[in-house]
């Protein structure tokens, strides 16, 4: 092996070693240097999260962070945001003296889109869907419908987006009025109503199309009678309605009318009568049975009513009795027909009741009723009959012979009839009657035979 002995190749190579040397401690520097910073980022880190005075602030960095990422919207760099409005009302355009229209929805859906503030305040305005129909003619049209009254800083969607509709030409014609009484049930029943009187009279002008028109079947005048007890005036509103009793929408002329109402309380005194009905139970019998505190009450009806009527009854079903004592009932007082008040409307009735007692009546004679085709009775097997009768020993011993009546209806044609017997008390509601026949053998003949 050969040595060299060249100095420059000696001093080159001295070079490179300290080179080398140098490298390695500026390394080792840089490394030092960044482990240096490590440590104060840690260290730093350290007291911010453990630190009371910067825990704080430092989770609501991180909560708006998050929410930034969350709602960060990459197209448009903004928080965006979107609500849906519903059952928004439909506004049209169009030339309502002229035309008549259909077809149109009673409410639409809008979408709002845009920045989350922008959104927020526009819902909140009073924003309405609208159909532009002005300069269209009679007959069917599809149109767009639009998004009005929120503003420009949101988008607008509007459902649905366009509606077919009609136009139709509005004509007139004259109807009839008549007239509803309503809210009667707030008037005190005691005042009768009388026929209102309209100050422009009973015909009415209605302006529609031919087809609403056909529909209509009659025009009245809704007259409000809630709390009226004297003459009263009062703007009666005007409704069409079509056979179904369904309210057409028309254009009514004029809108409402001025009705003119009497109003009056025609009443007269009657008696109150008690008026006995059902079987009394086996084993009992009513000695008495009499109304004793009210004797009278005023009633009120139309006159035509109250001409009518000279008492009023209360109904004492004699089937519900079962205890074998004396007692009071309340009882309410029947109206008749068309009698819409009463200043009595319950009585107490005292019921005095007593162990059942028999009585025969004999040899009452019988009647022959409703004798319609005046036909003669030419045989018959027997004219007297005997009569059981039952309840308290007071009431079957005040019946005599005239109080009883025992008949037979007539038949329509003349011939030979085995017919059923009746039996009536007269004025004694509490006595009970039993045939000792039930029925009679008659032969009927024409009267002039």
């Amino acid at each position: 092996m050969t040595q060299t002995n060249n100095p420059e190749k000696k001093l080159e190579t001295a070079k490179k070693i300290a080179s080398k040397t140098s490298s390695k401690q500026q390394y080792e520097t840089f490394e030092e240097n960044i482990f240096k910073l490590l440590r104060w980022v840690s260290s730093l880190i350290d007291r911010i999260f453990f630190s009371t005075k910067y825990s704080g602030i430092f989770a609501l960095v991180l909560a708006c962070m998050a929410y930034f990422v969350a709602t960060y919207d990459g197209s448009s760099n903004v928080l965006s945001s979107s609500k849906i409005l519903s059952n928004i009302p439909i506004n049209a355009r169009y030339n309502s003296e002229t035309f008549e229209l259909s077809g149109l929805p009673n409410a639409c859906e809008i979408v709002l889109t845009g920045e989350a503030a922008n959104v927020n305040n526009a819902s909140s305005k009073k924003g309405y869907c609208q159909v532009d129909l002005e300069g269209y003619t009679e007959g069917t049209h599809t149109i767009k419908m639009n998004a009005v009254g929120y503003g420009d800083n949101v988008t607008t969607t509007v459902s649905p987006s366009e509606v077919t509709i009609t136009l139709k030409k509005k004509t007139t014609m004259q109807f009839d009025l008549t007239y509803d009484f309503i809210n009667q049930n707030q008037m005190d029943s005691r005042y009768i109503l009388g026929e209102p009187e309209f100050n422009q009279g009973t015909k009415i002008n209605i302006r529609a199309s031919q087809d609403t028109l056909n529909s209509i079947a009659l025009v009245k005048a809704l007259i409000d009678v809630s709390g009226q007890t004297s003459d009263f005036e009062i703007d009666a509103p005007l409704v069409a309605y079509d056979r179904n009793g369904q309210a057409v929408n028309a254009e009514i002329v004029p809108s409402s009318i001025t009705a003119s109402v009497s109003v009056s309380s025609p009443s007269i005194e009657v008696p109150i009568k008690l008026n006995p009905i059902g079987q009394i139970p086996q084993g009992l019998a009513i000695d008495t049975a009499e109304i004793v505190d009210h004797q009278t009450t005023r009633i009120y009806a139309p006159d035509s009513v109250l001409n009518g009527i000279s008492e009023v009854y209360v109904n004492f079903d004699m089937s519900t009795v079962s205890e074998n004592v004396d007692r009071d009932i309340i009882l309410p007082v029947t109206l008749p027909p068309g009698v819409s008040a009463s200043d009595v409307s319950v009585v107490n009735v005292r019921v005095a009741l007593s162990t059942i007692d028999t009585r025969t009546m004999e040899n009452v004679s019988l009647n022959a009723h409703n004798n319609y085709n005046n036909l003669a009775v030419s045989d018959i097997d027997f004219m007297n009959v005997n009569v059981q009768l039952a309840g308290s020993l007071n009431n079957i011993n005040n019946v005599d012979e005239n109080d009883i009546e025992v008949y037979f209806e007539m038949p329509e044609e003349s011939g030979t009839y085995d017919l059923p017997l009746f039996v009536e008390i007269k004025d004694n509601p509490y006595v009970s009657a039993e045939l000792e026949r039930s029925t009679v053998h008659v032969t009927t003949v024409e009267a002039n035979q």
